[in-house]
């Protein structure tokens, strides 16, 4: 080989594409197996990631608990855009989430759900994002891919399994899948190289963070209300059906909005338009 050709090879600005991209922005998964097959070492920020399920409460939120985890620790908002049903505050508090970082937003109208996380993306005032949108628009995941650009967080966006034969804009895609007691993770998408084997993580087997999903759940209640948690009292699932919502002793928590104007707020376009249909 030259050494002209060799010198290139080794520039730290090239990259070639049977290797991992070198991501300069990510935050650490909290899981060794799965932070070595991600470019950067952990999620990537200012990149939206694109999670694939089947089924809820198969693990999905304890794998993003440790990163969402260590954005609080450092003073940054975590915001849930149209989650399917209510968090429970105490389990977010246990995995090391001080619920008073963490804002839940819904709205009645699909649209209105994709607008509202744009909006938290370009208000650059939230460490991570989690949407949970009921149908997926080309157009609009184009949106929110590049309002995630302009942004330090990482973003979540969760879909059917279905999705991962469509084209996306996000440059990191995996497939979860219960395998027993652990949940498998098939990085099918990412920046550089081809994840040859899927990432099988064990909850288990001391997990960073212990919080356990509920299993089929009753649809959430309007997320109208807006209270202060009065204190963790059971610390074991993270969506509980029997969360007592709406009764005089409720200890709730859903922060809708409520912090939206402590932030730094720069309102992008508004894509749904002047009808409201």
């Amino acid at each position: 080989m030259r050494p002209a050709v060799a010198q290139l090879l080794h520039n730290p600005l090239l990259w070639r594409g049977d290797a991992k991209a070198r991501v300069e922005r990510a935050v650490a998964t909290g899981f060794a197996e799965l932070d070595r097959e991600l470019p950067g070492g952990g999620w990537p920020q200012g990149s939206l990631t694109e999670l694939l399920i089947d089924g809820e409460g198969i693990g999905e939120l304890r794998l993003l608990l440790p990163a969402l985890a260590r954005l609080a620790h450092s003073g940054r908002w975590i915001a849930l855009v149209a989650p399917p049903h209510l968090p429970y505050a105490p389990a977010l508090s246990r995995a090391g989430i001080d619920p008073g970082r963490a804002m839940v937003i819904d709205a009645g109208e699909e649209k209105d759900r994709w607008w509202a996380a744009e909006q938290v993306l370009r208000s650059d005032s939230v460490g991570g994002l989690l949407f949970w949108p009921q149908s997926v628009n080309d157009a609009r995941l184009r949106r929110l891919a590049v309002a995630t650009q302009e942004t330090a967080a990482i973003a979540f966006l969760f879909a059917g399994c279905e999705r991962a034969a469509s084209a996306s804009p996000a440059p990191l895609r995996m497939r979860l899948s219960p395998v027993g007691r652990e949940l498998r993770l098939d990085v099918f998408k990412r920046r550089g190289g081809v994840c040859s084997k899927p990432v099988s993580i064990d909850f288990g087997a001391a997990p960073p963070a212990r919080v356990v999903e509920g299993a089929s759940l009753p649809p959430k209640p309007p997320l109208t209300a807006v209270r202060r948690a009065a204190g963790p009292r059971n610390l074991s699932p993270s969506f509980n059906r029997h969360y007592p919502v709406g009764m005089p002793s409720a200890r709730i928590w859903n922060r809708a909005l409520v912090r939206a104007d402590e932030g730094r707020r720069v309102p992008g376009p508004d894509p749904r338009g002047t009808s409201r249909e």
